[in-house]
């Protein structure tokens, strides 16, 4: 079961919003965020303060449908989860070694406030940091390196480069200066740790997972291994540890998935679908 950190009623509205809503335009009524934040075990004063927050900070649009009130994706958190998503839901293994990106930056001091946003997105989409305003990433983060200076709008202050590690150490050891793999192990191991026996029962079961446990269950688990492909960047296999747990964590994650995912899709559906049709 995933811990109460996991379950923070933010972090359960982002699940149910990427996974669950775009496919459905991108709206819910409150009581239907509600009655599934309930499902996974979030209470209801826990909810409405989580969504007044979204609200504040414009990821979250209040909106009416009809008489209806609700909250809508905004167009900018919509085309997060639309990037973010392609490295949630990959089935990333490690790669091979394709060399390197660089983010170069000069920021004046006067907008250290801006150097600072920059910084903190880089680093939560895997980048690390060499020196200063030299930030490194394997070459596959390209592209979420270009979208982090783009929404931003710091084109004019970034430079992207592609690169290959020549000298004066190992890249191994580079590696393991620019990256804390020990603490991004022991998230995966954390994660397995959290949740090998609900998948191990789920390969017991001899009857298809009910619709809301199957809901709650895999909700649980997404929340969970959200934050895991950003703070692992997808370190080529030659630079890991030859037993790595992030190997583990994946394939324990994509069996859930692929056991549960369109049955809680559904059930989600089942949900807004019955209350549409309340008095």
């Amino acid at each position: 079961m995933a811990t109460p950190h996991d379950l923070r009623p933010q972090s359960v509205i982002i699940s149910i919003f990427g996974a669950y809503g775009r496919s459905i335009g991108g709206w819910f009524s409150v009581s239907s965020l509600i009655s599934l934040l309930n499902d996974v075990g979030v209470d209801d004063p826990a909810v409405r303060s989580a969504l007044s927050r979204f609200k504040r900070r414009g990821v979250l649009i209040s909106e009416k449908h009809g008489a209806v009130a609700g909250y809508a994706l905004s167009e900018s958190a919509w085309r997060t989860f639309d990037v973010g998503d392609a490295r949630v839901l990959q089935r990333r293994t490690p790669p091979p070694n394709a060399g390197w990106v660089l983010a170069a930056f000069s920021i004046p001091e006067s907008k250290r406030d801006v150097r600072y946003r920059l910084r903190s997105r880089l680093a939560k989409v895997g980048f690390a940091q060499v020196v200063g305003g030299l930030w490194v990433a394997p070459k596959a983060l390209e592209a979420d390196a270009l979208y982090v200076v783009e929404s931003l709008g710091l084109q004019d202050h970034v430079d992207i480069f592609n690169a290959e590690h020549m000298a004066f150490r190992t890249t191994a050891g580079a590696v393991n200066q620019w990256w804390d793999l020990t603490a991004i192990a022991s998230e995966y191991e954390s994660f397995t740790d959290d949740f090998k026996s609900l998948c191990a029962a789920y390969d017991r079961a001899a009857k298809p997972p009910a619709p809301a446990k199957a809901f709650a269950d895999y909700t649980r688990a997404l929340t969970a291994w959200r934050p895991l492909p950003y703070n692992d960047p997808g370190l080529p296999r030659d630079y890991l540890p030859k037993i790595w747990p992030g190997d583990q964590a994946t394939a324990l994650f994509y069996a859930l998935h692929d056991q549960l995912a369109q049955v809680a899709q559904q059930y989600v559906v089942d949900v807004i679908s019955a209350e549409s049709e309340s008095p």
